[in-house]
């Protein structure tokens, strides 16, 4: 969703770089965990969980603005 919110709030529709703001809040949201007693950080829930969520995001998006 995050991505999403990303690309509204974009003067142009550029879902690349909604994906890449998405991903840079992913990588900082992991390196903030590292100082949180009880969390660790995690490049696998960036480059695996939060990048499927805001690629899908994305694409389901294109996919139903397409058909408008």
């Amino acid at each position: 969703m995050l991505a999403l919110s990303y690309l509204h709030a974009l003067p142009k529709k550029n879902y690349f770089l909604a994906w890449i703001l998405a991903m840079l809040y992913s990588l900082t949201d992991e390196y903030h965990q590292s100082f949180v007693p009880g969390r660790t950080p995690s490049l696998i829930d960036v480059f695996v969980f939060d990048n499927i969520g805001a690629v899908l995001t994305l694409l389901f998006h294109k996919r139903w603005a397409d058909k408008k």
